[in-house]
């Protein structure tokens, strides 16, 4: 087999850089939410084309950049038709613009009070017009520069569009150089960042639907590099802040750094987050809309349901035993359970080291991620990070399983179905005990 693989080894590197490069782009330009088949077909074939170009075919370093590069840079001008988050993005943007604390206002309260640039075009296509915004302040940051070059209501929201992924673009960038340099201070193999950057989930949801993991996975590597590789608590601290200011998850690492500096650089690091959190959350605080924030953040653990795994096993059980849906104990319940497993886990030993802390990242948020009430599949673009570091590679498998969730915009009305949710943790959790049981046969870079 690896004769074979050796003699046509250039054709078949181009014909698996062509199909993933074409697949990821017609993901990108030519499906929408609600045409499964479609985006099943041109996923199955991006993934074959990822699997074949990171675990198979062992492109250059250089190779893995260009083919990277390429396709997210071709993917700039393409609107996200997968998500339609971007139509809240672009109206907390305006918010701003307009002089307005996005985290006071309900969209339906005020979409008929003639503000520029805040009107029905944004509004019919939002999907929280009656939820407070829940973006952290550097994405709001984000949002606000997007609306700087409006030029109308339509037109506008594409350059936003576009202006939000030039900033993912120069982002995804830093990562890829932040990655390697991780690989290089563990001595691995540099090729292993094809893991992440040929990812066909990271890019379609980063670059083509543009949910802000990209911001959040961007700043937590060059956080791990600085921390641990450099030993600078300052900038490390830093950029964990606007990690979490990007996305509020990166929060659930926090634990590790109490339990494990010493004494000394834990004063230093825990003053530095405080002071960068509070500055960067005072648009909150001074608005005195912490409340509405925080209202909003806890709607997702008692309200939201999506593609769930072990929530769904014990709300059939809650519901046999109760007669209703119990996810309004059940989500703050679990939610409290993975953070004292979390505790429990940074406190298990004194070690203090970069592969520790990455080993510790990717349970922390694997155990999240298996008990959370609502699993999308750009949630997965923090562990597909990880697995770049770790042994474990079922979240690799996951990245291509979840994308069936799609079938459920397919339906009309709406509906999740449950059966396709069964299929895809039953495969999961089978691949994770595979690993589990052979850890000897893991997927890896050749």
């Amino acid at each position: 087999m690896n004769l074979i693989l050796k003699k046509y080894s250039n054709g078949i590197f181009l014909f698996s850089s062509l199909l993933f490069i074409i697949s990821v782009l017609a993901l990108g330009y030519t499906t929408h939410q609600k045409e499964f088949l479609q985006i099943f077909i041109f996923a199955s074939f991006a993934f074959l084309g990822y699997l074949s170009l990171g675990f198979l075919n062992s492109p250059s370093l250089k190779a893995i950049l260009i083919i990277g590069l390429i396709v997210r840079a071709a993917l700039i001008f393409s609107f996200p038709n997968l998500s339609d988050d971007i139509f809240r993005f672009v109206w907390d943007g305006h918010l701003t613009a307009n002089g307005l604390n996005p985290y006071g206002y309900l969209p339906s309260d005020i979409v008929s009070q003639n503000i520029p640039n805040l009107n029905h075009t944004l509004y019919d296509e939002m999907n929280s017009p009656n939820y407070f915004t829940i973006y952290p302040p550097f994405t709001q940051l984000i949002f606000y520069i997007s609306t700087l070059l409006d030029i109308g209501p339509w037109h506008g929201i594409r350059l936003s569009t576009v202006i939000i992924k030039i900033i993912f673009f120069v982002a995804e960038v830093f990562t890829f150089i932040g990655i390697v340099k991780l690989l290089e201070s563990l001595h691995y193999n540099k090729k292993l960042v094809a893991v992440y950057f040929l990812n066909p989930l990271v890019i379609i949801e980063g670059m083509g639907n543009l949910h802000f993991e990209i911001l959040m996975v961007n700043f937590l590597v060059w956080s791990i590099y600085y921390l641990f590789v450099r030993s600078n608590i300052r900038l490390g601290s830093a950029f964990l802040v606007f990690s979490i200011a990007s996305k509020l998850l990166p929060l659930m690492f926090l634990p590790y750094f109490l339990f494990r500096l010493k004494s000394n650089n834990r004063i230093r690091f825990f003053t530095w987050v405080t002071i960068l959190l509070v500055l960067i959350f005072s648009p909150i605080a001074f608005g005195l809309d912490f409340a509405n924030f925080g209202a909003s953040i806890d709607l997702y653990f008692q309200k939201f349901e999506f593609n769930a795994s072990i929530y769904y096993l014990l709300r059939y059980i809650g519901k046999a035993i109760s007669g209703y849906n119990l996810i309004y104990y059940l989500g703050p319940i679990l939610g409290i359970g993975v953070v004292l497993s979390i505790i429990k886990k940074a406190k298990k030993n004194k070690k203090y080291e970069t592969i520790d802390f990455i080993n510790f990242a990717f349970f922390s948020f694997s155990l999240y991620l298996f008990t959370a009430t609502t699993v999308h599949p750009w949630y997965l673009i923090i562990p597909i990070l990880l697995s770049v570091f770790v042994p474990w590679k079922f979240a690799i498998i996951w990245s291509f399983l979840i994308l069936i969730s799609y079938i459920n915009y397919s339906y009309s009305p709406y509906y999740e179905n449950l059966w396709v949710v069964a299929i895809e943790y039953f495969l999961v959790f089978g691949f994770l005990y595979y690993e589990y049981r052979y850890p000897s046969r893991n997927l890896t870079i050749r």
